[in-house]
């Protein structure tokens, strides 16, 4: 009984882990299936990964936490959901747009805030670890891909010279007596840094007391998994080369994943050794130097408090996928066609390619390839058409590439942003080098609405500007490509005729194609 003759029920040491729990299970449910495809387990998310885990550790961290959070009182924070409604709108605008990294991160980053709001920042400052942790569930995505690329061709590069192989190297391309090899954005090593830093950081929080020891751990990870990949590539060219072909020359994505294993049980392995012993069970005392209360003597807590905002913060995200849900019902049905280009300044369609390569896009509403000749020069058009957008077809995706990931016909040995004119303007273009059955120099930009742009951020911005407008969503990826010379000279010079003479039929193409 309280000083006031009140009886209230003391809060069971259980009901503290539960409370943060039920947080994470309130925005999954919300938002199920951007944390559907998060963690790869259906849908479009990709492949089966290490980041399925990612949640399964968060609740074990969180009950080993139970005994503090028990002792801490529950004292809501109203203003938390402030930011829930904006990372609520950050998902919008990533589900409208089609942006994974906009969807992914304000879900995970809606978990602390929930806790912060219904439960107070104590709780949030008590389990923070594990309310990091969840961010590993987010994919590394972007120019860090591209960079691991590139680190790694060079060392492996480097790495077969030393071995005393004969090798020629254009980019990412490598050629040695045995056959050719390219390294892709799947040998980027991305996955398994992103494995690496997880399970370090996880390993680091455990096994080491002090800051110092955790972060010399981390950064020891970081190194294990960049520097591990580039030992990966270079030993499965070499395995290859060295048996004729017979052992990783296909299927090595096996190879690859016990080899990280090994590194990475090696290097806990050390971390073992070094760890600190188990710290004492003392009472953690608070932000005034005394020490908590034991369980059984805890403050008593009041429950239609926190009740009350759980169920404000409920509403609050759940507004954001009803918002979605009825952007998504206005979208029309939309069939799409390219016409044929108007000749023009000499110009003249042809039946025969200029080679049988095309971009690699995934599902889009429509492609059309015509092929245009004049005075000896050819030069291909290819447009790919994508109209009601969804996460499995899309314009601007991590999966449309000048070449498919994994062809065995065609290496992207180059790449770089050009600038042409278009319709009178000046146009930044993506160009590549693409080498196979011949030499090529394609060029790439988007259609957005009239909006011509070889940037994806803005193409974006476009698209999203459009679904709010609620105009028809379609949109398309060009490609204009010639073969190369010596110097690439021809073929720029090729390419920057064509669109002089022939862009106002392009742009009419392109226009004709676009309207609902």
């Amino acid at each position: 009984m309280n000083d006031k003759g009140t009886y209230m029920t003391r809060r069971p040491i259980y009901v503290g882990p539960l409370l943060t729990v039920l947080c994470l299970f309130a925005v999954v449910i919300l938002f199920w299936p951007t944390f559907r495809d998060l963690l790869g387990i259906g849908g479009t998310g990709g492949e089966f990964t290490h980041r399925i885990f990612v949640i399964p550790i968060f609740f074990v961290i969180v009950w080993g936490l139970r005994d503090n959070l028990a002792e801490i009182p529950i004292r809501p924070f109203w203003l938390g959901n402030i930011f829930i409604a904006a990372s609520g709108l950050l998902w919008l605008v990533g589900e409208l747009s089609l942006i994974r990294i906009f969807t992914e991160t304000a879900v995970m980053v809606m978990v602390p805030l929930a806790v912060l709001s219904v439960l107070g920042y104590r709780w949030l400052w008590e389990t923070s670890f594990p309310l990091f942790f969840l961010l590993f569930a987010v994919p590394v995505r972007g120019p860090l891909v591209d960079w691991q690329v590139n680190l790694t061709a060079k060392f492996t590069h480097l790495g077969l010279l030393a071995s005393g192989f004969p090798v020629h190297r254009e980019g990412p391309f490598f050629e040695v007596p045995s056959g050719k090899w390219s390294i892709a954005e799947a040998c980027s090593g991305i996955e398994y840094l992103s494995a690496c830093m997880m399970f370090t950081v996880l390993f680091a929080w455990t096994m080491f007391n002090s800051t110092r020891k955790r972060v010399i751990f981390v950064i020891g990870g970081v190194l294990v998994g960049i520097c591990g990949n580039w030992l990966r590539a270079y030993l499965t060219i070499l395995i290859a080369h060295l048996s004729d072909n017979r052992f990783l020359r296909h299927g090595h994505g096996t190879f690859g994943w016990v080899m990280f294993a090994v590194l990475l049980f090696a290097y806990c392995w050390i971390g073992w050794r070094y760890r600190d012993r188990e710290a004492s069970a003392s009472p953690v005392p608070d932000e005034h130097g005394n020490h908590r209360p034991s369980p059984d003597t805890a403050t008593p807590q009041n429950s239609k408090g926190p009740m009350l905002v759980a169920a404000i913060v409920i509403g609050v995200m759940a507004a954001w996928p009803l918002v979605s849900h009825l952007y998504a019902r206005t979208q029309p049905n939309l069939k799409v066609n390219v016409p044929a280009l108007v000749l023009r300044a000499g110009w003249k369609a042809v039946n025969t390619p200029v080679t049988d390569w095309k971009p690699m896009l995934v599902n889009p509403s429509l492609e059309n390839l015509q092929t245009f000749e004049k005075n000896g020069k050819k030069v291909g058009v290819f447009i790919g058409i994508f109209s009601n957008q969804t996460w499995n077809s899309k314009l601007v995706s991590s999966v449309n590439h000048f070449i498919a990931p994994e062809s065995a016909r065609w290496s992207l040995i180059h790449r770089t942003t050009d600038n042409t004119r278009f319709l009178g303007k000046s146009l930044d273009v993506k160009t590549g080098i693409i080498l196979g059955d011949a030499r090529i120099m394609a060029r790439q930009w988007y259609w957005v609405h009239g909006v011509s742009t070889a940037s994806d951020i803005q193409a974006k911005i476009e698209q999203l500007r459009a679904r709010i407008d609620g105009r028809a969503d379609i949109s398309a990826w060009i490609s204009v490509y010639a073969t190369v010379d010596s110097t690439g000279e021809f073929a720029s010079a090729t390419l920057d005729e064509f669109m002089r003479d022939m862009g106002q039929s392009l742009a009419g193409a392109l226009t004709a194609s676009t309207q609902p």
